[in-house]
């Protein structure tokens, strides 16, 4: 770990971001803009870990031309990060990954949609053992719902936007999937 120096930043509210920006999940203008989204993420990710390493050093088997060897995934970065990692170094040799943030989504982003994935449900009931062994039961709502709710009022339909994860193919959520992978070097959690 020292010798690598892995971190796995990613995002969260994939879902939900898309459907606020007017983005139906399982559609091209939506893993176009997730495309965008992980590009940027890359990108700044990338730039930041190459300036840590001109402060602090390389991670400690960084080697310039391994690292940056064809067909690695640092060899498909744009030329001028490449061209940085080679002068500087790069303090982290992965950086990116996206991960399961589902209980992470729920406590501490309002209940956004976890991770890459679409919302599960726009409302569903969570139960939970209390320190007495009983149990308490939550209705738990999305957050793009309670936000458009919150904003166009409660009678207002959903627009086409909204798309639960169950309301799509599994080709449709495998298309997401390879919209955002070139721009991950490491790994995707994904529910299909």
């Amino acid at each position: 770990a020292k010798a690598k120096r892995r971190v796995g930043l990613g995002f969260t509210g994939l879902g939900d971001a898309l459907i606020m920006l007017g983005l139906r999940y399982d559609t091209k203008g939506a893993r176009d803009e997730a495309a965008r989204i992980s590009a940027v993420m890359r990108d700044a990710a990338y730039e930041s870990s190459v300036e840590l390493a001109r402060e602090r050093g390389a991670f400690p088997l960084f080697n310039a031309d391994l690292y940056l060897s064809r067909g690695s995934f640092a060899s498909r970065l744009p030329q001028g990060l490449k061209d940085k990692i080679r002068a500087n170094g790069i303090r982290n040799s992965h950086l990116l990954s996206i991960a399961p943030t589902g209980t992470i989504s729920l406590a501490f982003c309002d209940n956004a949609s976890n991770g890459i994935e679409p919302a599960f449900s726009w409302q569903y009931l969570r139960k939970k053992r209390q320190a007495d062994g009983t149990f308490r039961e939550w209705t738990v709502e999305d957050h793009a719902v309670r936000l458009f709710r919150h904003t166009q009022g409660q009678a207002t339909p959903l627009p086409p936007a909204f798309v639960t994860a169950l309301e799509m193919s599994a080709e449709d959520h495998a298309a997401m999937v390879a919209a955002v992978a070139p721009y991950i070097d490491t790994g995707i959690s994904k529910t299909v």
